[in-house]
């Protein structure tokens, strides 16, 4: 299953992806706030605290997708326990951010519900913060746990992965894999190259 979103009437938005992990297993991986926002292929995060308490988070960060940049608050209270949390920040537009686990055929069910203080006007600068990454987000979700589920074993894979690229921008990422993918094709055409001499010599 891709990550879906549905814009809702009550000033929500939310975001579902299938994940192959069961229900503990990916609320065990949730617990990790921060890693779980640079994960997000459209934030560029250029500070991240995470206060005494644990937690409570404060981030320095632009979103490319609304061109918001500034700094976010919020703290993490449970929803159920066992099956998710919620972030509530502090100010600005966006009031909270649920991640809700659910059981399901082949893993989780994630869902990211993004909750907006309600705007009368449609003219209001703060409809600026609607954040249009949710999809996006919840799909590079999916995307890396499967790829830990698979590749995960692999030496440096996790160390790539979890540490590497998402200390990065996501533009400096982007262009990360273009030189990777790029360096793979030209090997690959070396090898066919090479082939191909070989062949005709023997």
């Amino acid at each position: 299953m891709s990550a879906k979103e549905v814009q809702a009437k009550d000033n929500a938005a939310w975001a579902s992806a299938l994940i192959p992990l069961p229900p503990d297993q990916l609320l065990v991986y949730l617990s990790g706030v921060e890693r779980l926002f640079r994960l997000n292929p459209h934030l560029e995060i250029a500070e991240w605290q995470e206060l005494a308490d644990s937690r409570c988070f404060r981030f320095n960060a632009r979103n490319e997708t609304n061109g918001f940049h500034g700094e976010l608050s919020f703290h993490a209270e449970t929803v159920r326990e066992g099956s998710g949390y919620t972030l509530v920040y502090e100010h600005g537009l966006k009031r909270s951010t649920e991640f809700r686990i659910d059981a399901a055929s082949g893993g989780s069910l994630l869902t990211i519900t993004e909750d907006y203080h309600p705007v009368q006007d449609a003219t209001d600068d703060r409809l600026k913060e609607v954040d249009r990454s949710l999809i996006p987000w919840a799909a590079a979700i999916r995307r890396h746990l499967c790829g830990l589920a698979r590749f995960g074993h692999l030496p440096g894979y996790r160390w790539w992965t979890e540490r590497f690229m998402p200390g990065m921008f996501p533009r400096q990422r982007r262009i990360v894999r273009m030189i990777v993918w790029v360096s793979v094709l030209e090997f690959l055409v070396f090898l066919f190259v090479a082939l191909i001499f070989w062949l005709e010599t023997r």
